[in-house]
């Protein structure tokens, strides 16, 4: 194998790293609803590494240090990535894309509308996490759920699996907004100019 075959294996690990961490805590507290990722999520997930990933690759094949047929691995790898079923999985203590760790509520400030979806804020010196949705009118319920469940747990009042979202009414138009769990948080505009 030639060495410069490595950077296009490290470039499909890192992209597969985005649903399997083989270190991760496992799924603490009740499960209140496993949502399976919709396949345009998983498109809109896996565009830019995935292209960037065959692009290299092309470019090593057309260069020449590489043969022709390697370009099916980053095809066959995208390809996978978009047909393995992946849910998040969401309980009363925290949230789980895939095989990924498992993160508490308690790691985020609130939950904003961004292009490819959401993103749960992460408190100061957390990382965000993106929560990456089709664009259907599903993802407003979805979110209208994720804000509840990330004030509850906040709050301490117990979450029943059943519960969920009667209105949509109560989503709040803005696509900048966060609606934070306590008052005592920022929120986030991108918009500087209001």
């Amino acid at each position: 194998m030639h060495p410069i075959a490595i950077l296009v294996l490290i470039t499909l690990a890192l992209t597969w790293a985005r649903l399997y961490r083989p270190v991760h805590r496992s799924v603490e507290g009740h499960t209140l609803r496993v949502a399976p990722l919709p396949l345009l999520a998983k498109m809109r997930m896996h565009a830019v590494p995935s292209v960037f990933a065959v692009v290299l690759t092309l470019l090593l094949v057309v260069a020449g240090p590489l043969d022709w047929w390697m370009l099916a691995l980053p095809v066959a790898s995208t390809l996978l990535l978009l047909v393995i079923p992946v849910r998040y999985t969401i309980t009363d203590r925290g949230i789980r894309l895939g095989w990924t760790e498992f993160r508490r509520w308690t790691e985020f400030a609130g939950v904003r509308r961004t292009a490819f979806g959401a993103q749960l804020v992460g408190m100061s010196g957390r990382r965000r996490l993106n929560i990456w949705l089709s664009g259907s009118r599903d993802d407003d319920e979805f979110l209208h759920f994720l804000r509840q469940t990330l004030k509850n747990a906040y709050k301490g009042v117990p979450v029943s699996p059943m519960e969920s979202p009667v209105s949509l009414t109560e989503v709040p138009v803005s696509s900048t907004r966060i609606d934070p769990p306590m008052a005592a948080f920022t929120t986030f505009d991108s918009d500087p100019g209001r």
